[in-house]
């Protein structure tokens, strides 16, 4: 599994799991559709994100 450490590295997927110590208050953001959505900033030693579960599609 490759590991991301570099600035503005980003993973996507439907569902992602997080071990951090520490997260910002929820912001909303605007998305499509009319679902809302959030965002946190979470910070740890280290933090770590992993896909639990990928994209159905991925589009173009």
């Amino acid at each position: 599994m490759p590991a991301y450490y570099g600035l503005n590295d980003t993973i996507i997927g439907e569902k992602i799991y997080c071990v951090f110590e520490r997260s910002t208050k929820p912001t909303a953001v605007s998305t499509t559709g009319r679902h809302r959505a959030q965002a946190i900033t979470i910070s740890g030693n280290p933090a770590t994100a992993i896909i639990v579960k990928t994209l159905r599609y991925i589009g173009d």
